[in-house]
């Protein structure tokens, strides 16, 4: 073969195969770019779920602070009304030596106005705590003494240590008496009225319920007619083992649940603590909002006006009259929760107004001219932080008195 006709060698067929520096540096690149993208989106989304988190927190812990709120209201005032009437529209009653009402209203129903628009009201709902049916037992026996033993029929469930309250049906005059049963009732009693049969109730003074004569300003004697100084005709009514009167309020951004006859709740911060008969329900719970729905007279059950528990067009609706009691046919209240954990940024609007004029800080409930005002800028919050970075759920209800409505 002529050597002046063979292939030259390649030049680079011993050279290594590999990147360039500038292959290598887009590559770099390319795959930071690819990593900042897929840390922004995963970011992104945990941005979003932790919105949703806690904004969802937030609305369940409205809804169940409601829930609550309004199975207690729905059976306000059980016990409490005999024949279509109410027992009483006033009552005497004390606890521990303590006169806890001196012939103030009984209200199935109570609002305790917070004073501002900042601070929470409190509910609170009075009703029997006995198990079965709820009738009237007549008293037979003109009482001798304020103080006196009861005779009533012999029929209806009541026991020893049981708590009853005595009263004329209808009466705005005459006020109830709330008392602790001493002993076991007495059956097999002679009496008079037209009962062939009676039992007597003891109601020895002394313990929590029984306070000794002159206590209250007015002490009726109680029985089957009425011939003053005895007025009737009267009727006890079993409360059972305790005088419910169940009360909500908001404590430390808590829902808590207490008996308002007997309790002072109270709590505590750092760490969060709870004392005086309050039990926590609900958590995250910034204001509670509540308005009287009245109507026009005690005989309808027609709702006309919303009000809050202060005076309102000449009324004063904090401690309301017996007659303007009787018009009071439901509640409704408004629950405002938050998100746990505040934003970066602030995430609720300053102000809202609702259609009707009624501006809020923070964000509206009802619609209408009386809605009850939020005002959420007294929220606490961590140092540097601001009511407006948390999230807000508002849950709001009307919850109509059935035992008053349909006692009417």
């Amino acid at each position: 073969m002529n050597p002046a006709h063979r292939r030259p060698a390649r030049a680079g067929r011993n050279a290594a195969g590999g990147f360039t520096l500038v292959e290598l540096m887009v590559a770099l690149t390319i795959g930071l770019v690819l990593a900042l993208a897929v840390s922004l989106s995963m970011l992104t989304m945990g941005r979003q779920f932790r919105v949703v988190g806690s904004t969802s927190a937030a609305q369940v812990n409205a809804q169940l602070a409601l829930s609550l709120i309004d199975s207690a209201g729905r059976t306000a005032g059980a016990g409490l009304f005999s024949n279509g009437q109410p027992v009483c529209m006033s009552f005497n009653a004390a606890y521990g030596g303590t006169v806890k009402s001196n012939g103030a209203p009984l209200m199935p129903a109570r609002i305790i106005d917070g004073g501002s628009d900042t601070a929470s009201d409190r509910l609170v709902f009075s009703a029997s705590s006995a198990i079965g049916p709820l009738s009237g037992m007549p008293v037979m026996d003109a009482m001798a003494s304020s103080a006196a033993d009861i005779v009533v029929t012999d029929g209806g469930l009541i026991a020893a240590n049981d708590l009853a309250i005595v009263g004329v049906p209808g009466s705005a005059a005459v006020p109830c008496t709330l008392f602790q049963v001493t002993a076991t009732p007495t059956s097999g009693v002679s009496c008079g009225g037209n009962a062939s049969q009676c039992k007597t109730l003891a109601r020895t003074a002394g313990g929590n319920y029984n306070p000794s004569a002159g206590t209250f300003a007015n002490e009726p004697r109680y029985g089957f007619a009425d011939a003053p100084p005895v007025f009737g005709p009267a009727v006890v009514m079993g409360l059972g083992t305790n005088f419910r009167q169940q009360a909500f309020a908001v404590l430390c951004e808590t829902l808590v649940e207490y008996n308002a006859f007997i309790d002072n709740p109270a709590c505590t911060t750092g760490p969060l603590d709870f004392s005086g008969g309050a039990n926590a329900l609900v958590t995250d719970v910034v204001l509670l909002q509540a308005q009287y729905g009245i109507s026009a007279t005690a005989s309808s059950d027609v709702v006309t006006n919303w009000v809050d528990a202060k005076t309102v067009g000449g009324v004063n609706w904090a401690s309301p009259t017996a007659a303007n009691v009787g018009r009071i046919k439901a509640v409704r209240v408004v629950i405002v929760s938050r998100s746990k954990e505040a934003a970066g940024e602030d995430v609720t609007p300053a102000s809202c107004t609702n259609d009707a004029g009624v501006a809020n800080v923070g964000p509206c409930s009802f619609n209408d001219a009386e809605a009850p005002v939020i005002d959420l800028s007294a929220t606490s919050t961590p140092s540097g932080s601001n009511w407006r970075r948390y999230r807000y759920r508002v849950q709001q209800a009307v919850i109509p008195l059935r035992n008053v409505i349909w006692s009417n």
